[in-house]
């Protein structure tokens, strides 16, 4: 293959002297004979050159004359000489180097989603050859095929190294349906960091629970079923037929029903109460009414005095934005009944009186007294730190809340009753003896609020853990009895404040390794109450597989999701959020899709004002 010409010679033009040829300098006319290397060096010291040409300097690249579409750019490419002058010029690219910067430039597309057709469009030319003129950017076809296969395959290396260190693993699973209603199931496994491990397309295959318990079992031993504790799901019933079927052939393995998922649910019951669903749905109209009313909506804003607020739809999906709707009504309550009350204000009669009605406000404040806590407790739940332990005192803790609220609540009896009742069954749900033992192990929690039947529960599962890891069931209890009266190790005051310092797996495991309840404990309090990573994973899914690229395989896909979600792998745990983007968190302002008929609000209305 011939070599590449050096670029020195666009700044020379050639002449033949006397039948010789020869080459004179573009800019000061010095004349040399055929010598590439003389050439270089007399442009580097060229005084007209180094005046401030713009002559472009080609590299491998032949983008490096872009100009704009009506031709009047004649600031090229070459300004990236910069002050040398002939820096552009001497650069060029190894092949060492060329492959690593192909290698973080694709991992930049993958981590932001951006299309691949990227190095193709001219301005991101003309921004890459001013940083680097020599650089040859890869193509379409490099980032969809082997850069793609080079990245997954690193981040596969992660993901097992990081599964192979793993003492306890956690299987969080969720299926959906892409934008081509194919039918995904995900998979995520907790090391106690969130792995995104794989997905899998059914096909033809329909999501029974005996279909889903086979890929489960699959995951399962292709993990290693001894360091398998856990299964997270929701509360599907083919989830549940499932879980019967994974417990049956891993009786060591506990499957959990996601508490995040139970807490969504229980605040969706509430809300579907008649005097609560009345209250929700006129609020949602009155949003509705000053979102889509243009007039209103000028108005509101034109009016100096009025609070700069915006009010907010909630969520068909999470239930706990209807308490963001609320905050938002309450927040700008004055500014939409100064706007009601105006006279220029050409606003519905029917808004306006509900907008008036101090009945309306105060019900908006009673619900929130019952709706806010279970909220906040999902927020904690689904937060980085939260751990089994967690849902045993977040469920205490609103029963605690909850039950005064009541006896001063908007609701009728029967509806205070209702909510009591609503809080065991989604309690019952994602509450197993495992809980009351990740309580009972759990340092920060030194009050006991487990009721006898959960104490020995707790026991037994103690004891069962112990038995699968091989240890002394009677020194292991032994232990436990020395922890929950502080005897010996944990007599010492220092070793319960340093709890809250650290994680309590990171507790046991560092300061209380020696004794032999350490493995269980750790193990127990390692397993993730929740599973919204895989509903996260589900969203990078809807944002690389969308409409506008609905042609992309699902192999691919899964590859790039891969790669986007598990970027954290290799970073610091002192930089937890350090490769999260702000368009892989879900936008707080979703709203529900239904139309909202101006025609009908009146009548909706004037129907919720009755009842």
């Amino acid at each position: 293959m011939p070599r590449t010409p050096s670029p020195v010679w666009i700044h020379f033009t050639s002449a033949n002297v006397k039948g010789k040829v020869v080459y004179s300098c573009k800019y000061c006319a010095k004349t040399y004979v055929k010598n590439a290397t003389k050439m270089q060096q007399h442009i580097a010291r060229c005084p007209r050159f180094s005046l401030g040409t713009k002559q472009a300097t080609p590299g491998k690249n032949s983008s490096a004359s872009i100009r704009s579409d009506n031709g009047s750019d004649s600031d090229t490419l070459s300004s990236a000489l910069g002050d040398s002058g002939i820096s552009g010029l001497l650069d060029s690219v190894d092949g060492h180097t060329q492959r690593k910067a192909d290698e973080c430039f694709a991992c930049a597309v993958y981590a932001t989603g951006l299309p691949f057709t990227l190095t193709a469009n001219v301005y991101w030319k003309r921004f890459l050859n001013v940083l680097r003129p020599t650089y040859t950017p890869p193509t379409r076809h490099d980032l969809s095929t082997h850069l793609l296969d080079g990245e997954f395959n690193r981040m596969q290396a992660k993901v097992k190294q990081t599964i192979d260190k793993a003492d306890c693993i956690s299987v969080i699973s969720d299926g959906w349906s892409n934008v081509r209603e194919q039918g995904i199931i995900n998979y995520i496994v907790t090391t106690p960091q969130t792995v995104f491990y794989k997905s899998k397309e059914t096909k033809d295959n329909r999501h029974t629970g005996s279909y889903i318990a086979d890929e489960l079992k699959t995951v399962i031993n292709d993990l290693g079923p001894e360091k398998v504790f856990a299964l997270v799901t929701d509360n599907a019933a083919n989830m549940n037929v499932a879980w019967a079927h994974v417990e049956e052939t891993y009786p060591h393995i506990t499957t959990i029903g996601c508490a995040s998922h139970a807490l969504n649910l229980l605040l969706k019951d509430i809300i579907a109460l008649n005097t609560m669903n009345t209250l929700y749905k006129t609020a949602k109209q009155v949003v509705k009414y000053v979102k889509c009313k243009q007039v209103a909506s000028a108005i509101s804003k034109q009016n100096e005095k009025i609070k700069n607020t915006t009010v907010k739809l909630p969520s068909v999906i999470h239930w706990n934005r209807v308490v963001i709707m609320y905050d938002s009504l309450l927040e700008g309550k004055e500014s939409l009944r100064e706007m009601a009350i105006s006279q220029t204000a050409a606003i519905e009669s029917a808004i306006k009186r509900i907008l008036l009605d101090n009945a309306f406000w105060e019900r908006l404040t009673s619900s929130q007294r019952i709706l806010k806590p279970i909220a906040a407790a999902i927020a904690k739940i689904e937060g980085d730190n939260a751990i089994l332990s967690d849902v045993k005192y977040l469920f205490a803790e609103l029963k605690e809340e909850i039950q005064p609220v009541l006896l001063t609540s908007f609701l009728l009896r029967a509806e205070e009753t209702e909510v009591l009742k609503l809080m065991e069954k989604h309690q019952g749900f994602c509450m197993k003896p495992i809980h009351a033992a990740a309580y009972m192990l759990d340092p920060k929690y030194e009050k006991s609020i487990l009721s006898v039947g959960e104490s020995n529960s707790a026991y037994t599962v103690i004891s069962a853990m112990s038995h699968h890891l091989g240890l002394d069931v009677g020194k292991v209890l032994g232990s436990l009895a020395k922890y929950r009266t502080k005897q010996g190790l944990w007599e010492w005051d220092g070793i319960w404040q340093s709890c809250q310092h650290v994680s309590a797996s990171t507790w046991w495991k560092g300061l209380c390794g020696s004794e032999a309840l350490a493995p269980v404990a750790s193990i127990i309090l390692q397993i993730p109450p929740t599973s919204p990573a895989s509903k996260h994973n589900c969203s990078l899914f809807g944002n690389m597989h969308a409409k506008v690229c609905n042609r992309v395989m699902n192999a691919r896909v899964e590859k790039l999701v891969a790669i986007r979600a598990n970027l954290h792998l290799f970073k610091p745990d002192t930089e937890p959020s350090s490769t999260r983007l702000d368009s892989d968190i879900e936008d707080e302002d979703e709203s529900d899709d239904e139309e909202l008929d101006m025609e009908d609000v009146d009548e909706v209305l004037e129907e919720a004002i009755e009842t």
